[in-house]
């Protein structure tokens, strides 16, 4: 009788309703709240070394999802990783924070710190689902290298006649 009732409940309940023991996680995920308070904090802050930790901060987080518990993982490539669920995507808020730092970079007249910031956007993002902020990037770049100041050499003039 035992049997059949545990058997019932699993069947009823599915695979949520059985509770294995699992080892805690190493390392909580981070809240999407302080990621939106350091976002807003990006779209104020004029001080290069402050965007640098904010935007550090942002490419620390990991969007990977959830993962499944290990004996899920004996069943093969079936089982996959759940993705994230969240109405803000910390990865988009870290691009976004680049692209601003850089535009403040070229605000400042910082134009090699401008570049190192786009520069960053194209190799920290460069999947098909970041397109738009590395589209932003290489344009800003493109235009960066239209309106950089050209370099003129002065020559001596030893063989000027005085």
């Amino acid at each position: 009788m035992r049997w059949t009732v545990f058997l019932l409940t699993i069947l009823l309940s599915g695979c949520q309703g059985v509770l294995l023991p699992q080892r805690p996680a190493v390392e909580a995920p981070l809240s999407i709240m302080p990621l939106r308070e350091r976002y807003q904090q990006c779209l104020v802050a004029t001080d290069f070394t402050e965007l640098v930790l904010i935007i550090e901060q942002f490419e620390r987080v990991v969007s990977a999802g959830a993962e499944p518990p290990s004996w899920m993982k004996a069943w093969g490539h079936h089982v996959k990783s759940q993705p994230l669920r969240t109405s803000v995507d910390p990865q988009a808020l870290g691009a976004a924070c680049t692209l601003r730092a850089a535009a403040v970079m070229v605000d400042a007249q910082h134009l090699m710190e401008a570049r190192e910031f786009y520069q960053r956007v194209l190799t920290r993002y460069p999947n098909r689902e970041w397109a738009y902020y590395v589209d932003r990037a290489e344009d800003a770049l493109a235009h960066l290298q239209d309106s950089a100041p050209a370099v003129v050499a002065l020559r001596s003039g030893r063989g000027l006649s005085h």
